[in-house]
């Protein structure tokens, strides 16, 4: 009978054990639901938004902001977000909280005007959120910083009808840092928009022979940005329609610094209800603080020119053949009012290549250093036919 004394009281001591691991590690994983709601309220402020909710629910790591309520800088309405959850949240070491992840329930509300109609955003979710501790001064300290961005499905109805759908929209970000550049994402795997209702009867008509009174693609984004300078490129912008095209931009400036993108919210929270020239003059003034690097504009053809010059040809009772010449020779003598000979050629013979064989045709811009907007905004008003020159513009085609 004792040599089972000591199995028997190993048993009830493992039992301890474990019980008092299940309640130290309940209180030692726990987070605080309200600083961590206060903390996402606060950061998402000063991005010129709104966050409102009812009550906080914490079980363990898990927080529940319950009853939510969402707006966003620039935009009116305010969205029902309903219980928002915030999972594997924890303390970071100094102060601060990291979210592992996000989930909102789907998103449905009736446009303004429109009763009928309905946009819906679902699935939604964003991972790898953190949250900088209250009354830090560092720069980055301001930015609401996450690795990734989901949403599923986005569609907007008119008046009974799906008139845009959009899926597999993700946005993904590498961690901020003031000592490398910061890579970025957004790509939108699918997207379908219906023009089937466009009210003006000449666009309505010319959407109907081209056959596009439907449109789809994908739209894929990535880029890069230095914190301390502010420098801004964007590698990708690529808006790809099938049976069309592709519009590839990319742009490179510097002074996209944190108080620029500060004065930008603050900016935009300022101009509701104000004159479209207020709102204007204001931008402008934001973009003084810019200076341009580069940038290209590149469409690759997928059938759409020759579509559309069969189009005007038919309209004139002539042949593509004949547009084609037209646009050979008013081309080049259009560019020489411009007062730029060599640029007035290069366009010329970029113009001519692409309609002899529709394949790509890029607009580029690379000054030999980068160009202050205000230099830019000084030199349109002056003098506009010197901005081919400050700005290194030339025109390729099928390269």
């Amino acid at each position: 009978m004792r040599s089972t004394y000591p199995v028997k009281s190993g048993l009830r001591l493992l039992a301890a054990t474990s019980a008092l691991v299940v309640v130290f590690a309940g209180s030692a994983f726990a987070v605080d639901g309200n600083a961590v709601a206060a903390r996402l309220k606060a950061v998402y402020a000063e991005q010129g938004g709104v966050i409102e909710y009812s009550n906080v629910e914490t079980n363990g790591s898990t927080i529940i902001l319950k009853e939510t309520k969402v707006s966003t800088a620039g935009v009116k309405e305010t969205f029902t977000a309903g219980d928002v959850t915030l999972s594997d949240v924890s303390d970071v070491s100094g102060g601060g909280f990291k979210i592992g992840s996000m989930t909102i329930p789907d998103i449905s509300f009736a446009p303004e005007g429109d009763d009928k109609g309905k946009v819906t955003v679902e699935g939604i979710a964003v991972e790898g959120i953190t949250l900088p501790a209250e009354g830090a001064t560092e720069p980055l300290a301001k930015i609401l910083q996450y690795e990734k961005a989901e949403v599923k499905h986005i569609g907007v109805n008119a008046k009974g009808k799906d008139v845009f759908l959009a899926d597999g929209i993700t946005a993904t970000i590498s961690p901020l840092t003031e000592t490398s550049p910061v890579a970025f994402t957004t790509n939108v795997e699918s997207f379908k928009a219906d023009l089937s209702d466009v009210e003006d009867p000449k666009t309505k008509e010319a959407l109907t022979a081209l056959g596009y009174q439907t449109l789809s693609g994908k739209i894929d984004v990535n880029g890069t940005w230095n914190v301390p300078d502010g420098r801004l490129n964007i590698e990708k912008l690529d808006f790809v329609t099938n049976d069309a095209g592709t519009l590839g931009i990319k742009l490179d400036l510097s002074g996209y610094t944190l108080d620029f993108i500060k004065g930008l919210q603050e900016a935009t929270k300022n101009m509701e209800g104000k004159p479209d020239d207020a709102q204007g003059m204001a931008m402008l003034g934001l973009m003084q603080q810019l200076s341009f690097t580069g940038a290209s504009i590149r469409f690759e053809d997928d059938s759409v020119t020759y579509k559309a010059l069969d189009y005007v040809a038919k309209q004139q009772g002539a042949k593509r053949e004949d547009l084609i010449n037209q646009a050979k020779a008013i081309v080049p003598m259009a560019a020489a009012q411009l007062g730029d000979a060599e640029f007035a050629q290069t366009l010329g013979t970029a113009v001519s290549a692409y309609l002899d064989d529709p394949k790509t045709i890029e607009i580029k811009a690379a000054p030999p250093k980068s160009v202050p907007f205000a230099i830019i905004a000084a030199g349109g008003m002056a003098d506009p036919k010197t901005l081919l020159k400050t700005l290194g513009v030339t025109v390729v085609a099928n390269q």
